[in-house]
């Protein structure tokens, strides 16, 4: 199991920080020089929220076998998965919605859902490596 530790902790981990930073970074310059047509930036979107999901597997299954974050409380537990999936997760579905409701634009809206889950994600990391 050390390996799953290693790969949750750290490289799934940090691809998860790096990729919504990115997608915040890129979405925010998009908006702004108003780019219309980005099919490369929804793929990574799409990777962001691949990775997102592949985190949330490895967790579980680390969960599973008994591994806790952090200091292994109770309260370390219940931050890191709120950080970690339920907020990410409602970010990104608040941001679909509003993406496609049409009434902001899809990369300013991105950009927020972007900073948010990378600070999510970053908090999410701090409580499973240090403890809340």
């Amino acid at each position: 199991m050390e390996v799953v530790t290693q790969l949750h902790g750290y490289v799934v981990g940090f691809l998860v920080v790096g990729s919504w930073a990115t997608v915040c970074g890129w979405s925010l310059a998009l908006w702004r020089l108003r780019y219309a047509s980005t099919p490369t930036f929804w793929r990574v979107v799409s990777v962001a929220q691949v990775l997102l999901g592949v985190q949330l597997l490895l967790g579980l299954l680390l969960l599973a076998v008994g591994a806790r974050p952090g200091t292994g409380t109770l309260g370390d537990l219940a931050f890191h998965l709120a950080y970690g999936a339920v907020f990410p997760l409602l970010a990104m579905f608040v941001g679909h919605g509003l993406a496609r409701a049409g009434r902001y634009h899809p990369h300013a809206v991105f950009a927020v859902v972007g900073l948010v889950n990378f600070g999510l994600a970053m908090r999410a990391w701090q409580v499973g490596a240090f403890g809340a």
